[in-house]
């Protein structure tokens, strides 16, 4: 034991101290540690008051590729199928899409349409996707 202690006493003080002075830091910046904290790690979830009240002028998105692919003589070809939207809170509001233009799948070309929506707090996105049709 003598021996251990005169080879690594030293190292044995000095871990001592160090863990000492850690505790003493830990216990006197106790309530300080938020204020050090970046915001961004102090919010809690998507669903907390501050994210609302930060995002709560944020635009909708509107989630399509800008080329659709429709297959020629196709009666069933909806373009609502590939269109998605979500609020600034993430909640989907593809239902609310206004789409303006026409395809004929029964014509071979490109149709461009525009895609609309308007979030409950009356900020509106637009996405124009072409539709080719071959």
């Amino acid at each position: 034991m003598d021996s251990f202690l005169g080879e690594h006493g030293e190292v044995l003080i000095y871990g001592v101290i160090g863990l000492t002075v850690v505790m003493l830091i830990s216990f006197i910046c106790e309530n300080k540690w938020k204020d050090m904290t970046p915001d961004y790690k102090r919010m809690v979830s998507k669903n907390s008051e501050s994210f609302r009240k930060q995002n709560k002028d944020k635009y909708p998105i509107i989630e399509v590729d800008e080329i659709i692919y429709a297959e020629y003589q196709t009666e069933n070809f909806n373009c609502r199928d590939f269109i998605k939207a979500k609020d600034y809170l993430g909640r989907d509001i593809s239902d609310d899409v206004r789409i303006y233009g026409k395809i004929d799948t029964f014509r071979r070309g490109i149709y461009q349409l525009r895609c609309v929506v308007m979030s409950e707090n009356q900020l509106a996105s637009t996405k124009y996707i072409n539709v080719i049709v071959e």
